[in-house]
């Protein structure tokens, strides 16, 4: 995915150059890949001081890696930490996936048994890293594109008291995985971000469109951005607007 990479550099340097939210740089910024937790992962800390600030954690999309997203983290919200973590399953060097993908039914899917272990190791993820680096727990936020939008939809759909919002790119929620949601009464609390592009040929926009329907008729609120001309990809516009939602937590 080396043009996703080189598109979200375009992205961030124009976003930067418009986005009143954008942050400097942080010279201490530990951009060495970490192996300690359930996943691999890349962190970058806030400038300010705060103890225990909100996090972003980033979910990249089949076939790509944690620098992908990572790219970013200049364009997100200064008060926010920033983590982006790597997929389980190998495709090729550099390349990682979340679950390998299925049709059921004559609609996307994926492997359950990985679904299932992906799910579980990013929940677990969530909480060492709040355990490591004291994050707020009550401001954890998944933003995934893709694969990684999927799994933001399965981990903060079964458990909502973890997870304050996902901002949702270019996902879908699975048949396979509406009954294991449940109208959690913790479920009123949770933020929840999507865009999609109309002229998506990976992932159709319907899929976009079901998982906004599905969601307020759980009690939600869903922000959903569809863009036109849009591809399978994040282009300035679904970036922008993804900061302005983060911007108002």
């Amino acid at each position: 995915m080396k043009y996703f990479r080189k598109l979200l550099s375009i992205l961030v340097l124009a976003v930067l150059a418009t986005s009143a939210c954008a942050q400097t740089p942080n010279p201490d910024t530990d951009d060495q890949l970490h192996s300690d937790l359930s996943l691999q992962y890349l962190v970058h800390l806030p400038n300010s001081s705060h103890d225990h600030p909100p996090v972003i954690i980033l979910l990249h999309g089949m076939g790509s890696n944690e620098e992908d997203l990572y790219s970013l983290r200049t364009a997100l919200p200064a008060n926010f930490a920033v983590v982006s973590a790597r997929a389980p399953y190998v495709l090729g060097e550099g390349s990682y996936e979340w679950f390998e993908d299925a049709t059921v039914n004559n609609r996307l899917d994926g492997d359950p048994p990985q679904l299932a272990a992906s799910r579980a190791r990013i929940s677990r993820f969530v909480d060492e890293l709040i355990k490591k680096y004291g994050f707020d727990k009550n401001q954890i936020y998944l933003v995934g594109f893709s694969q990684g939008a999927t799994m933001s939809y399965q981990v903060a759909l079964t458990e909502p008291a973890k997870i304050k919002g996902i901002g949702v790119m270019s996902g879908a929620i699975f048949s396979s995985f509406l009954p294991m949601i449940k109208p959690y009464p913790s479920l009123s609390h949770l933020r929840v971000f999507i865009s999609h592009g109309g002229a998506d040929s990976r992932i159709p926009v319907d899929y976009a469109r079901d998982a906004d329907q599905r969601l307020k008729r759980l009690g939600l609120t869903p922000e959903l951005h569809i863009y036109p001309t849009m591809a399978h990809e994040i282009n300035r516009d679904a970036l922008r607007d993804l900061v302005n939602w983060l911007s108002g937590s």
